[in-house]
């Protein structure tokens, strides 16, 4: 049933006589964001019928008490008492306007009819006159002063109002680590000599923790540098128990957040005219490590303003970030690193320098961490942020103009630092490095609108200037890099809507050009195409809706001239030289290469089941071409294009909106299912198994038809049926090379984000479940190869083992052997013979995880009839992950590289997250 209302007397008449007996409810129904709007459909779920509002947001509705209005898609809800409900005849009359008949007035009557009269005390015939200093226009006069016998000052009483409010929020969380690698607190530094185990000092240098059990020890009590209480002997009576020497480098730690937000605007009636908006904020965030953090200020200001026509928007924006130190050189894996290598029987908090100046720690080959992050100045990283910005928009009729205007400036400073007598840099090692960033954005928009609601048409043609510039030092190397870049993107496009009731359908295509000073060649064919069709109320079932939609687009881009690709130096080093990592090599250039080109398609739809289910599905495929990744060429860093590769996949997602499960007591459920690949289809001659991160003998790759940043590494011998080789000392033999052995690309992502909401109080809770991929777990590797693993303290006593396999003349393997036998050399166990990073096939582990990412509870106390508020918020993140693998947090990046997700070197571990949050809103 729809109708439409015309307050023409004609149609009221007819309409009152066919209405008489029925009861109408009328009101404004507004939008969710309480704005008014046509064609806003208002349903009666009771008699199943509905209307719709006019332009100012009002509808009358048929109704009987207690019926139960709806509107916006179910979200808001109004149940109708009787005495609200009145008959169509007086709904109407109150909505015409009443006016008293005036008499006609003609000033040829009134000049015909009657005399000029003299008024003696007119303000025309007065001697006294204004002041200059009065108000031209007057509502009701406020002030009225003489100055002298003659003059008068009037001030008018001012209707503009001043209005002030804001909001101040505080918080501060507590952080604590999430999982990191099991090792064993079993057995001391040492090796086995001569068919016994031996207990091995750091005077020694010894790194490996093959020695005896602690259990066996004792303090000889003789006054020793590396330990306050002695040198370690095997225990009698008298002596003082060795201990198991705890070296955790993590602690909780306690950070937090102040934010105040001020509004200030001048109101002329409902009308606001002026507002300047501040905002002033400060954030500790404090690391996990000892006496690491992070100090953020920030200060905001934005002017609007009408001004000729045109709105103004005018704003600055300030921002202040140090910190004690940053992983740029990797100082944070660094150390961590070493805390988990050092044994048990040494400790790192004793003491960090020895007598004669240098660090002290287990071993001249390691570093002991809190010497690590010693240091001369308070912070180490230092960057400061200034940017303004212009936006003007001025409207004729059916024109409207946009101009956008910024600049910013951001300077950055890193001091990268190692003290004298740290692995690897003996004499110590110094570089400041200074990066000076700075952007101009302009931004010329012009749209033209024609039609109406049922039809409407939009021109728009977009020009948008970048120009970017940025300066790189390092003092180490005195070499400055020069990078600067002016693109312009020319964009045409054109969209339209139609809408008839139950069916809707919009188009959007348009075209844009890319030009740039450092790209190889300029694009100027770059379309794009939007459609979708909606079909709404199928089956006329009330908010039943289809939406079908359909996209293709083509984009070129460059890389950021910002961004910095020193860390890419880890792929010079083998892994077990990881102590020379110091990056300090920018990319020589970003100009004379080609732009990044990408294709791609969408298709999809939604579907509405009433007013609370909800089900979206969408496959997705990009073509990207041309892709640039970098890579070392005589002894410079250099990017190059040199891969097409096809990311697609698909995404569903599914929602219960508003499921009510008692008076005031509402839940929200959101489901998604997200999955893709990444597959390389052509890679330039000369970069075929090309290293995009990690080491020299294990990282992430780029190979013709497989998936983007397979891991590539060292694999166990095997013969034509796939059976394990074994030599002739009955252990698995290492092949020569390196082949793919893991792919990180996931099965699948599914999140789960469930709300339940009881009068002011919500509870918030998001989690979220990776199926398959695959990850290196280094950590492992190296944690196995020094003896420090909880596996080889375990396992090191396992005798007459025979491993699964055969020998090169096919025969099965019956050899046993020991895991670790006391008469060899150590480097001939089960975990060291192989090197390093043992067989890193052999650390292939399974990425899946189950994390809770987010639980929130908060409750809002409304103040002073809810025009003042209190919202308190208390929060978890990362409370609960269940992880497959033996290592930290899978998502966790190698170095922190941009493709380092899929290789765990000593990784970073994550960390849990306990917190509140107090706002005020005045």
């Amino acid at each position: 049933m729809k109708k439409n209302y015309l307050l023409l007397l004609p149609f009221t008449i007819t309409v009152l006589k066919a209405q008489n007996s029925q009861l109408y409810y009328s009101g404004k129904f507004l939008t969710i964001k309480d704005k008014e709007q046509n064609f806003l459909k208002v349903q009666n779920k009771n008699s199943g019928i509905y209307e719709l509002t006019d332009e100012k947001g009002f509808a009358i509705i048929a109704a009987k008490p207690y019926d139960t209005l709806v509107w916006n898609q179910g979200k808001n809800m109004y149940v109708v008492p009787s005495y609200q409900l009145r008959e169509l005849k007086n709904i109407l009359e109150d909505q015409t306007e009443k006016k008293l008949v005036e008499n006609i007035y003609s000033k040829t009557y009134d000049s015909l009819t009657s005399k000029e009269t003299s008024d003696h005390f007119s303000i025309e015939k007065t001697k006294a006159t204004l002041s200059k200093r009065s108000d031209k226009d007057f509502y009701k006069i406020r002030i009225v002063k003489q100055r002298n016998d003659s003059v008068y000052t009037l001030k008018n009483i001012n209707q503009r109002t001043f209005v002030l409010n804001g909001s101040f929020t505080t918080s501060f969380d507590v952080k604590s680590r999430n999982a990191i690698p099991h090792i064993q607190n079993k057995y001391v530094q040492g090796r086995s000599e001569n068919g016994s185990l031996i207990w091995r000092g750091p005077e020694t240098n010894e790194m490996f923790s093959f020695g005896p059990d602690v259990s066996i020890l004792g303090f000889n009590g003789v006054p020793y540098e590396y330990d306050q209480n002695g040198r370690l002997v095997h225990w009698v009576n008298g002596l003082q128990h060795a201990r198991n020497y705890n070296n955790n480098l993590f602690k909780t730690t306690v950070g937090y957040n102040n934010q105040l937000n001020v509004n200030a605007f001048i109101k002329d009636g409902y009308k606001e005219k002026v507002r300047l908006s501040l905002n002033l904020g400060q954030q500790k965030n404090q690391m996990y490590f000892i006496d690491q953090y992070d100090i953020a200020s920030s200060f905001k200001a934005k002017l609007n303003t009408e001004f000729k026509g045109y709105l103004i928007d005018v704003a600055f924006n300030y921002e202040e970030d140090k910190a004690t130190n940053t992983n740029r050189i990797g100082l944070f894996n660094r150390a961590y690193q070493n805390s988990l290598l050092t044994p048990v029987s040494f400790s790192n908090n004793q003491q960090i320098l020895l007598s004669n100046g240098s660090q002290r720690s287990y071993s001249k080959y390691a570093d002991n961490p809190l010497y690590l992050f010693t240091q001369d100045s308070k912070y180490h990283y230092q960057s400061d942020q200034r940017q303004f910005s212009l936006n003007a928009v001025k409207t004729w009729d059916d024109f409207k103009l946009n101009l956008s205007q910024s600049y910013e400036n951001n300077n950055v400073g890193n001091v990268d630092q190692y003290k004298p007598t740290t692995y690897g840099f003996s004499n110590g090692l110094r570089n400041e490095r200074t990066q000076n960033n700075s952007l101009y954005y302009s931004n010329i928009l012009g749209t033209y609108t024609l039609g109406d609601y049922h039809f409407k048409n939009v021109f728009s043609l977009n020009f948008i200037l970048n120009d970017r510039r940025s300066d790189v030092s390092h003092s180490l190397t005195a070499r400055e890099y020069l990078y600067q870049r002016t693109s312009q993107d020319h964009i045409f496009n054109y969209n339209m809507e139609i809408r008839n009731y139950d069916f809707e359908t919009g188009l959007n295509i348009g075209n844009s050009f890319y030009i740039s000073n450092t790209s190889l060649k300029n694009n100027y064919w770059l379309p794009k195409a939007n459609v979708y069709l909606k079909f709404s109320d199928i089956f006329d079932w009330n908010n039943f809706s289809f939406k079908m939609l359909g996209s293709y687009t083509q984009l070129s881009s460059e890389p950021e001239i910002t961004r910095s690709y020193a860390s890419y130096a880890t792929t010079l080093l083998n892994a077990e030289n990881y102590y020379r990592y110091f990056p300090i090599q920018e990319v020589e250039s970003f100009k004379g290469l080609s732009n990044i080109n990408t294709r791609e398609w969408k298709v999809g739809g939604k579907l509405n089941l009433g007013y609370n289910i909800s089900l979206e599905g969408e496959y997705f495929n990009k073509k990207i071409t041309d892709d640039l990744f970098p890579v070392y060429e005589e002894n410079q860093l250099k990017l190059k294009n040199m891969a097409d590769h096809t990311y697609s996949g698909y995404e569903f997602n599914f929602a219960y909106d508003r499921l009510r499960l008692g008076y005031e007591f509402y839940t929200v459920n959101k489901i998604s299912f997200f999955k893709y690949r990444d597959i390389v289809d052509r890679i330039s001659p000369g970069y075929q198994n090309l290293a995009l991160s990690g080491f020299k003998d294990i990282y992430k790759t780029l190979a013709e038809g497989q998936a983007l940043g397979a891991v590539m590494g060292s694999y166990f011998e095997r013969n034509a049926h796939g059976q394990i080789i074994i030599d002739n000392s009955g252990f698995p033999e290492k092949a020569a090379g390196m082949k793919i052995i893991a792919d990180p690309t996931p099965d699948f992502v599914m999140k789960f984000n469930h709300n339940l909401t009881y009068k002011n109080f919500s509870l918030d809770i998001n989690w979220e479940w990776k199926k398959g991929g695959q990850l290196w777990n280094g950590t492992q590797a190296v944690l196995d190869y020094y003896g420090r693993s909880y596996e080889s303290g375990e396992e090191r006593n396992i005798k007459n083992y025979v491993f699964q396999g055969v020998h090169a003349n096919g025969t099965i393997n019956q050899i046993p052997v020991d895991f670790y036998d006391t008469n060899r050399n150590i480097q001939e166990n089960r975990w060291s013979r192989y090197g390093y990073l043992g067989i890193a096939e052999n650390y292939i582990q399974k990425a899946d995880y189950i994390r809770i990412n987010n639980i929130s509870l908060s409750v809002n106390f409304p103040i002073n009839n809810r025009k003042q508020f209190l919202k308190l918020s208390f929060y978890v993140n990362n409370i609960l992950l269940w992880q497959a693998n033996k290592g930290v947090d899978p998502n966790q990046s190698f170095y922190d590289a941009d493709y380092g997700r899929g290789l765990d070197f000593f990784n970073l571990p994550s960390f849990k997250t306990f917190g509140s949050i107090v706002s005020f809103k005045f």
